[in-house]
């Protein structure tokens, strides 16, 4: 099985831009991985890096300039290691965002590109699941995750003589439920973050919020819900006061 439809990624400046298109019943090859070498931590700032590993041929990519002096090499960069002269690191010279890294150690990884999952689309970033790109997981876990859909609250209280709606929306963090799934059992697994929105009838008022929270337990006996009121810092507009998170 090869990958279904192409997959898009760029910079964050939007300079580099980059396909990976599979052949028509090219075997499936492509798939994520994670690693911690110090050579990618370095790199990448994060404590594991992860990337796209797919075949050198699936991939092509272009430069956009934006004004006239910006020539191809001064956006899509290439560094290499004098530690790793085997490999070269691929970058955007504009906005720095570290988009590729290829390696001829072993001489099998030539053929290889290996695409920072940062730099995906975040169509394609959420997909890698359904596209079979991932580690193999539990299946159980998979079942569980794919069976919990995303929570949203919906109610409705009197603020000020008009009726206000209150909409809170429980997601994983990052809006990604594969790394969701990955992480689950660990400490990562218990990072969760909420959002919601509020505003009157008229729509003259209107509220927006995020939360992001952890706990080392596996089981949190609170709710998450107090008064606006209640929150440190928080102003509460006249009128708005019984709304609820």
């Amino acid at each position: 099985m090869s990958l279904e439809r192409p997959l898009h990624g760029k910079c964050q400046c939007g300079r580099n831009r980059y396909i990976i298109q599979a052949p028509k019943d090219a075997p499936q090859v492509a798939r994520v991985h994670f690693n911690s070498h110090p050579s990618h931590r370095f790199t990448q700032a994060p404590p594991l890096a992860a990337f796209l590993r797919v075949p050198l041929g699936w991939y092509r990519s272009i430069t956009i300039p934006f004004y006239s002096d910006e020539t191809s090499a001064k956006i899509h960069r290439v560094y290499t290691s004098p530690l790793e002269e085997h490999a070269m690191r691929h970058f955007c010279g504009f906005c720095g965002t570290p988009l590729s890294y290829w390696s001829e150690e072993p001489r099998s990884e030539a053929d290889f590109i290996h695409l920072t999952l940062g730099s995906l689309s975040p169509e394609d970033l959420a997909d890698l699941e359904d596209l079979g790109l991932l580690p193999s997981s539990d299946d159980e876990a998979e079942e569980t995750a794919a069976a919990t859909p995303k929570q949203q609250d919906i109610s409705m209280a009197e603020a000020g003589g008009e009726e206000v709606v209150t909409i809170n929306s429980r997601q994983t963090v990052g809006g990604l439920p594969w790394l969701d799934t990955l992480t689950q059992g660990s400490k990562l697994g218990h990072l969760r973050s909420t959002k919601g929105r509020s505003q009157n009838r008229s729509g003259t008022i209107r509220i927006e919020w995020e939360i992001v929270e952890w706990n080392d337990e596996e089981e949190s006996p609170r709710n998450g819900k107090r008064k606006l009121g209640d929150r440190d810092n928080v102003a509460v507009p006249g009128g708005m006061e019984d709304i609820q998170l």
